[in-house]
């Protein structure tokens, strides 16, 4: 297994797409940097949405992270799955003497550790464009956090918000995964990939609507079922100096996982069985 997901890791930097993407980080995150600099036109030092150097790498990051990031593990599942396989560039795994499935898992892994490398380079230009474009002073507020923080307490704060990050975009790229596998052609994978996206935009605004007939609570429990949703307000939530819904939004990012994973696994089963 671990010759096949060597040679996967080798496959995938031969193609021009993914050093296409860690090429475009410090465009995505000068663009934050600059959106960023016209926001603090409007708050004051003293507002946890005013960046400086210190919260510019979680400021930077949760525009991009619900639309870039999820578009990124979106392009991935279906470069890595569904172009290659209904182009034939799979075929030969049927005289390797590895299974369909043990293939599919490699390449799932390959793509994770992808997320995470290209996560990690983001977070590290972060830093370094925010210590060039913007202020670094002793303290600065943090979100729902009763006390100023300093730039090494941040530093912590940061490295936890990223790391949550992290579990958000393993649990949609199994959703994506999962559908690239099945689909037959690279238009259906994109298809119900950005329909699936668009969904979760959709419903926790419609949910509120309802608010009053289904309680704040079980409002906020519905609208963190959405991942993007997550990436968006919960994981500020999560870090909050009080936590709020931490173990419901865990269950939920591993119950993604979890859940398409199975489907992933019984999908390859099937095609191993009868191919």
């Amino acid at each position: 297994m671990k010759t096949l997901v060597a040679v996967e890791w080798q496959r995938l930097w031969k193609r021009k797409i993914p050093w296409l993407m860690m090429l475009m980080i410090p465009v995505l995150v000068y663009i934050s940097a600059l959106f960023c600099q016209k926001q603090n036109q409007a708050f004051t030092p003293d507002l946890p949405q005013y960046t400086v150097a210190g919260n510019f790498p979680v400021l930077g990051l949760s525009e991009m992270l619900m639309t870039a990031f999820n578009l990124v593990a979106m392009i991935m599942a279906v470069m890595m799955v569904t172009e290659e396989y209904r182009s034939g560039a799979l075929r030969m795994v049927f005289i390797r003497t590895k299974s369909f499935q043990q293939l599919m898992f490699a390449k799932f892994f390959v793509m994770v550790v992808f997320l995470f490398l290209y996560l990690l380079s983001y977070f590290l230009i972060c830093y370094g464009i925010g210590l060039w474009m913007f202020s670094n002073p002793d303290t600065y507020p943090q979100f729902y956090q009763s006390h100023p923080v300093t730039f090494l307490e941040g530093l912590l704060y940061n490295v936890q918000f990223y790391g949550l990050a992290f579990l958000t975009l393993i649990a949609i790229s199994s959703v994506i995964f999962c559908v690239a596998v099945i689909s037959h052609t690279m238009t259906t994978a994109l298809g119900i990939s950005m329909g699936f996206l668009l969904t979760c935009f959709a419903y926790p605004n419609v949910i509120q609507l309802f608010q009053a007939l289904v309680g704040n609570e079980t409002m906020l429990k519905i609208f963190f079922t959405s991942i993007p949703m997550i990436q968006w307000e919960g994981i500020t939530m999560m870090l909050a100096e009080t936590p709020r819904l931490f173990g419901w939004i865990m269950v939920v990012l591993i119950g993604y996982c979890v859940l398409f994973q199975i489907l992933h696994l019984l999908v390859t089963r099937k095609k191993d069985i009868f191919e």
